[in-house]
Formats: C-alpha cells, sequence, structure tokens
C-alpha cells in the first residue's frame, strides 16, 4: 500500500489503534512480541516491558498464532479467550519479500461493557516488520472492511473487502466523496465531532456489518476518519429486524411464545407492534388491547419511549409492571441502516421474588467468602516493608530502587543470594508495595517437603485423590495466593518432575488439583528464592533451562553481608531494638571493643547469623546485669590458633541445653562449608534434609 498524499501512514494506524473495541498484537518471524496494545496489557496485569521480547505463548494463550507463521495461512475470525475475557479476532501473516517476517493478531469485537480506555499509542518504533507491512495485512484481512476518509471526507483507502461488499473497484472509489459511495454514512458526523462511534449495525447491499467508526488525529487535529466494520451474513439481529417489519403476523413464535419471558416492541413513534402472550399475562390485558396503541397508554410507567429518544440500552433494570409486580428487563433499541426504528423491551425475570432470594443466598454466601478471605489475608500475611530494610551501603540500596520498581509489575520475579541474606524479607516488601498488597502473600519452602507431598500443597488435591485426603478437597498454596503474590523459597531444591508442572503453571495461568480434573484460572504473583547457583545446575541437568528462563524474568542478587560491613552498625542497632522488644530486655547498646569484633567476623550466614549471635549477647549481657553488650558476650567469635571457632558453653546450663547449644554450632558450621547450600550441609551432617529444616526452626537458623 503506497503512503495517502491526503493522510499519513501513521496517523491510520493511531486512528485505529485508538479503537476502544479492538486490539493488536504483532510477532516477529520467531513468534516474539515486538508490540501489543494496552488492551491485553490490562487484562493480563502485565506492562510493556514484562510483555515485548516474549514468546507469544508465555503471554496469550494463542496456539494459532504460531501455526500462522509456520504455514501462512490466514485465520479467520475465531473465538479467543484471554484471561477469562472472550474476544474475536483474526490472524494473517506479514510478507515481506515474498517470506513471512510476522503475524498479526487482532480482535474485531470485543464486550464494550468490560472494556474501557483498553487501548494506548502503537509503539512505532520496532524492528520489521515495518509499519506498512503491519498495515497492509491488518487492511487486507478477509474479514474485516476499512474505508478511510481525508478531512474533506474524500477517500483515501479501502480494501478488498469492503470493495467487495461495495460492489465497486478500487478506482472506483478512491478520491471520491464518502457520500457518493455510501450515502448515509456517518462519517462526516465523525470528523466534525471527532467522537468515537460505539459498535453500530450498518448495512450496504444487503450486507449487514458491526461497524465503529473514529477519528484520524495528527498532532491534535482531526485530518480523516475511519470506518472498521466486521462484514457478518445475514445476523439474527437483521433477521428479527426484517421479521418484525412482517404484516403477516408470522413472528417467530418458537423464540416470542416463551412462557418464561415476557416481550413488547415498539415502532419509532412509540405504537406496540409485538406483545407476546407471556406479557399479555401478566399485563392481564388481550392481544386487541394493545397493539396498535402508544406504549404509554398499554404500560404508563415505560421506559421505551426514552429508548428512541436517546438509543440507549438498558441492562438488567428492575421495573415495577404492576402493583407488586417487579420484573428485571433489558431494553434496547432496534436499528436498521444507523436509524432508530423501534425499540424492544425483554423481560429477564419475570418474578423478582425469586431473583431477591437469590441475591439475598449470594450476598450472604459473598460475606462467608469474605470471611475466609479476610482469615486467609490474615493468615498469609507480609509484615516487612522497604522502609524496614536497613542499610546505606551503595550496592545494597541500588538493590532496594531495583526491588522497589520491580513491586510495581507482575512479572514473575527470582531473588538470590547466600542464605541468611533477607530473600524473603525482600519479597514481603515487595508484596506490601505491589498492588496486590491487600491480597495473601503465601511462602512455601520447596526443600522441606517430601516430593510426595509438594505437589498437593502446591496444587491442592480433589476429593478422594488418595487415601486420606480430607472430605471435599483441599485447596492447594496457589489457590490461597489468588490475588496475591505466592513466595517459593529454595527453588533450586525442587524436584525435576515438579519443576515441569511448575512450568505448566508458569505458561498457562492454570492449575488442576491432584486427582482433579477441572482447570482453575489463577491470578498469582510468582516469587522465587535461591541460594544456589541455577546457571551451574541448569549446566549440570540439575535444573530446568525452560523453567530458569521463565523465573529469570526479573533478577534480584542480593549481596552478602561481609560485602555490606559498612551496614554493620546499623544493622545491630536496629537488631538489638527489635530483640529488646521480643526478649522483653533493654540493652542500650554495644562497646566498641564488641563492635570490633563483630566487624572481624566473616559473617557466613549473613544477617541470619548476626540475629542469632545478637540475641544470644543480650541474653549474656542480661543475665550478668549490663545494659551494653561486650566481648564475653560473643564466646563464640574468640577464634583460636588454628582458626577453628571453639565451643564454649555456659556451665550453670543443663545437659540438654549444653547439648542443643553444641548442635546448633555443627549446624551453623555445616552451613559455612557448604556455602548455605542446606541439602549439602545436611549430607555433611548425615541427617535429611527434612531433619535439618526442623532444626534450623528450633534453633531460628532458617
Amino acid at each position: 500500500m503506497s503512503k495517502s498524499s491526503y493522510i499519513e501512514l501513521s496517523n491510520i494506524m493511531d486512528a485505529m489503534i485508538e479503537n476502544p473495541h479492538m486490539f493488536f498484537v504483532v510477532v516477529n518471524a520467531e513468534g516474539k512480541l515486538i508490540s501489543i496494545s494496552q488492551t491485553l496489557l490490562n487484562l493480563l496485569e502485565m506492562t510493556e516491558e514484562e510483555a515485548l521480547g516474549k514468546y507469544i505463548l508465555d503471554v496469550i494463550p494463542d496456539g494459532k498464532l504460531p501455526e500462522v507463521l509456520r504455514t501462512g495461512r490466514i485465520h479467520d475470525a475465531d473465538v479467543l479467550w484471554v484471561n477469562g475475557h472472550k474476544t474475536i479476532v483474526t490472524r494473517v501473516p506479514i510478507y515481506k519479500n515474498g517470506e513471512i517476517v510476522g503475524a498479526v493478531c487482532s480482535s474485531l469485537f470485543m464486550d464494550i461493557s468490560t472494556a474501557q480506555d483498553l487501548l494506548e499509542r502503537f509503539n512505532t518504533q520496532v524492528p520489521e516488520p515495518d509499519l506498512d507491512l503491519v498495515l497492509n495485512e491488518l487492511i487486507d484481512n478477509p474479514s474485516i472492511g476499512y474505508i478511510i476518509v481525508d478531512a474533506n471526507g474524500i477517500v483515501t483507502h479501502v480494501n478488498q473487502t469492503y470493495l467487495n461488499v461495495l460492489g465497486k473497484t478500487r478506482r472506483e472509489v478512491i478520491g471520491k466523496p464518502i457520500t457518493e459511495i455510501t450515502p448515509g454514512t456517518k462519517l462526516p458526523e465523525t470528523l466534525a465531532t471527532g467522537k468515537i462511534d460505539t459498535v453500530d449495525v450498518w448495512t450496504v447491499n444487503n450486507h449487514s456489518m458491526l461497524v465503529n467508526r473514529l477519528p484520524i488525529k495528527s498532532k491534535g487535529k482531526i485530518v480523516g476518519a475511519i470506518a472498521h466494520t466486521l462484514v457478518l451474513g445475514k445476523s439474527v439481529h437483521q433477521f428479527l429486524l426484517d421479521k418484525l417489519q412482517e404484516t403477516d403476523g408470522v413472528i417467530f413464535e418458537g423464540l416470542i411464545e416463551n412462557p418464561h419471558t415476557g416481550y413488547v416492541a415498539v415502532d419509532k413513534h412509540g405504537i406496540v407492534t409485538l406483545i407476546n402472550k407471556t406479557m399479555l399475562d401478566a399485563l392481564n390485558l388481550k392481544e386487541s388491547d394493545v397493539v396498535g396503541k402508544y406504549i404509554l397508554d398499554v404500560i404508563p410507567n415505560s421506559k421505551l419511549p426514552e429508548i428512541l429518544a436517546t438509543g440507549r440500552t438498558d441492562r438488567a433494570d428492575v421495573f415495577t409492571l404492576s402493583p407488586g409486580r417487579d420484573i428485571l428487563v433489558d431494553r434496547m433499541p432496534i436499528r436498521k441502516d444507523g436509524e432508530i426504528i423501534g425499540a424492544i423491551a425483554r423481560s429477564v425475570v419475570m418474578d423478582m421474588s425469586e431473583v431477591r432470594y437469590l441475591i439475598q443466598k449470594l450476598q450472604d454466601t459473598q460475606q462467608e467468602l469474605n470471611l475466609y478471605k479476610d482469615a486467609v489475608c490474615s493468615i498469609y500475611k507480609a509484615k516487612w516493608r522497604f522502609e524496614n530494610l536497613i542499610g546505606q551501603n551503595y550496592e545494597f540500596t541500588n538493590i532496594v530502587t531495583m526491588a522497589k520498581q520491580f513491586s510495581r509489575t507482575s512479572s514473575t520475579l527470582l531473588i538470590t543470594g547466600e542464605s541468611g541474606t533477607g530473600k524473603e524479607l525482600f519479597a514481603q516488601a515487595i508484596h506490601n508495595a505491589s498492588p496486590r498488597c491487600n491480597g495473601p502473600f503465601i511462602r512455601i519452602n520447596c526443600a522441606a517437603l517430601p516430593e510426595s507431598l509438594l505437589e498437593s500443597e502446591l496444587f491442592g488435591y480433589a476429593d478422594g485423590a488418595f487415601t486420606g485426603a480430607k472430605k471435599g478437597g483441599k485447596p492447594g498454596k496457589f489457590e490461597l495466593a489468588n490475588g496475591g503474590t505466592i513466595f517459593l523459597d529454595e527453588i533450586g531444591d525442587m524436584p525435576m518432575s515438579m519443576q515441569t508442572k511448575l512450568l505448566t503453571v508458569l505458561q498457562e495461568k492454570v492449575i488442576e488439583r491432584v486427582g482433579g480434573t477441572t482447570p482453575i484460572q489463577i491470578n498469582v504473583r510468582i516469587i522465587a528464592a535461591t541460594n544456589r547457583d541455577l546457571e551451574e545446575m541448569v549446566r549440570n541437568h540439575e535444573f530446568r533451562d525452560d523453567l530458569y528462563y521463565r523465573l529469570n524474568v526479573v533478577q534480584l542478587k542480593l549481596p552478602p553481608l561481609r560485602r555490606r560491613m559498612d551496614d554493620l552498625p546499623l544493622l545491630t542497632e536496629d537488631l538489638i531494638k527489635r530483640l529488646n522488644a521480643k526478649l522483653e530486655t533493654s540493652i542500650k547498646g554495644i562497646s566498641d571493643q564488641a563492635m570490633q569484633l563483630l566487624l572481624n567476623y566473616h559473617w557466613p550466614g549473613n544477617i541470619r547469623e548476626l540475629e542469632n549471635l545478637l540475641e544470644r549477647a543480650i541474653n549474656l549481657a542480661h543475665m550478668h546485669g549490663r545494659d551494653i553488650i561486650e566481648p564475653p558476650d560473643f564466646p563464640s567469635l574468640c577464634v583460636c590458633p588454628d582458626g577453628q571457632v571453639p565451643f564454649e558453653s555456659d556451665e550453670s546450663k543443663t545437659l540438654p541445653e549444653r547439648i542443643d547449644e553444641l548442635e546448633k554450632q555443627l549446624i551453623m558450621q555445616a552451613l559455612e562449608k557448604s556455602d548455605g547450600n542446606k541439602t549439602q550441609a545436611a549430607k555433611m551432617l548425615g541427617i535429611h534434609s527434612s531433619a535439618l529444616y526442623r532444626k534450623l526452626k528450633k534453633y531460628n537458623l532458617e
């Protein structure tokens, strides 16, 4: 398509993208997104940065777009579900020099009652396919008709689909006034007002279409207008219109004479042309008393004259048909060739007492659900916030700044760092600063649970899934986290079989309970954490590479405490305050000599180890009647000549207490030697990893 001398091609694209009833998605030859409208971003709760560059199936489950890239075949109108929203789309390949360089998926019609300001500016600064190629394929779509005019109403563009409807050639249309091509067109009105039309039914040469009309703007000025149509056959709407105009009285009796639905229709003057027996019985009238009469003479409080005057549509309105008789009705105008020729009212429910009963049941159910939701949120609540993360170290403050930015998105996040660096604290702070802050924050340790229980813990189980299963089944952590965040700690220790299932959940946003058959849609942000080197694990085939790339959308690498020793005094001061509140003590601070002892230590257990040592020191100082922590309160930091940390125990303690101290010290040494890898530490200690996790919890070493 050559560029018009009247309207820049980019202005046309802007107008098309600004249509509030459509969306566009463009992928390159590899199926990676190079442009996505704000429509899908809003529906998917994603940002443009999160979507661009991703494989199409990772963003929306449109399995037919890769097929278009592979085969070059155009897909006609089809239904696509996106995050619970149904839309009608077409898919077409984009060619350049005879080769497929990309593809376009565009919506034809969306539910305008739920779509609000869905589209923003199309990003034209993208690699190939370029704007001309994209627009060519959008224009030359067998299911969509387009006709474009300049500011003077002269036709500048038209596609073959619309030419087929008109029964004209391009030469007969281009350069002609639109009023000559389609008399009665509303495009001049669009040029004059600059308003985007709602979806309308339009008929040209006996072809019924759903049409949008919208202005084309450049630098704030209207430079043209476009009519975008979904070309239909003889629609049900048009068929009913034709039937309503018949004079032989034969009117779709199987549809109209429904004992549960009342109908009444009027012409453009408000004269009743149709009423069914259900409505007549409700009014206690005969057909001869109604048909041919003005609607307000039959139903004095009818709102159909307002529908005729305004063209609005009423959905599910409570209407008093007679004293003590309320019904629920829809009202809508009847149009032909863009003109209102009548209106129809249809009862949704003829007995509102049933509706009120159902509403009360729904309200009771909603209250019960809210109680459960509040209970879940109170149990699974994130406590830490960004203001609780203490530190002025340059590397640390950069990480905090990045985390604050990531909190505004819903991208999957991977947090890495040694054991004890505060990965869960960062996850909680990100959750509390995100739009999901009112939802639950649910943590699950992927290494602490046996493989046999991990699947049911994550995804739940159905009634009767296995022996001993709870009656009625049980929701998993993903279901409980719906609307919030799930924190998968120790993701590097997840079994390979579970990695495959987790990958499917990340791709499809759908889970199935163990033993269940019904897919459950989830809306959860996933934050994963590990102290292991996942890249090395991928190279050693110990971790799925596709899952790693899926998790590693955004990564935070937390520095160990030994790289931020300038923060040690601040951290110590903050921890002493927290521990005083926990232990009900009143330690005022730490001496310079004791602080130097801390500064000389290499902290293999990081901040968690610091907290544990301070807790013990506070207890010792308090026991000896001191309000300042001194070096003797850190007996384990006195290094022997061989470099080993000696074990010193308070002789006043019992044997079990002293054994616990020794066990805790041995666990800390094993964690240090294994660089925080709990699986390796458990092997070194000769115990099962689940036993190690219990002891870590016991000694507050998690």
